[in-house]
């Protein structure tokens, strides 16, 4: 199953993904706030960012990629910043979540062999991260926030397929 994964197919359904998520920057364009917008374009942006650079696709200098990642987290934590300003709170919870993940990226991007060393607890953070993330999606579900629903369930899809590689990464820990 793990060999069929890191085929063609796979490669086709993470492009798939990356376009579903353009079309999700579309609609929060149209159908919500400016803010919802630029955060939803701004995450866009960091995952085909992560994406190429975990690739060794990037088309510019680490150190280029590591500023542009940089400015669209900024950009993210003004969203967190407006989500806490208007009492947002599952936003805000949200958020944290996301900004865990990042972190949790940033170590196996920068630091690899620092996240072999501590495997376990790498592994650990990432399953809880994406827990919180699930129980999101059931708070949402629970207040029939469907466009909230859509959004969050194709953003874990998106960084457990493309990002985090949850296949390999539970795989490693089975084996």
């Amino acid at each position: 199953m793990f060999n069929y994964l890191s085929s063609i197919p796979y490669l086709k359904f993470k492009l798939a993904i990356v376009v579903l998520i353009t079309l999700n920057a579309v609609i929060y364009a149209i159908v919500d706030t400016l803010t919802s917008a630029v955060d939803a374009l701004s995450w866009l942006v960091l995952l085909v960012l992560y994406e190429l650079e975990t690739n060794g696709a990037a088309p510019m200098a680490e150190n280029t990629l590591h500023r542009i990642r940089y400015i669209l987290i900024a950009v993210i934590a003004l969203v967190f910043v407006s989500y806490v300003h208007d009492s947002e709170w599952l936003d805000v919870v949200n958020s944290g979540l996301w900004f865990a993940l990042i972190a949790l990226l940033e170590l196996e991007v920068r630091w690899p062999d620092k996240v072999l060393k501590c495997r376990q607890g790498y592994w650990l953070a990432t399953v809880t991260v994406f827990a919180g993330l699930i129980a999101m999606v059931i708070a949402w579900i629970s207040q029939s926030a469907w466009l909230d629903v859509y959004d969050a369930t194709l953003w874990i899809v998106a960084f457990a397929s493309i990002e985090v590689d949850i296949f390999q990464l539970l795989q490693r820990k089975g084996a």
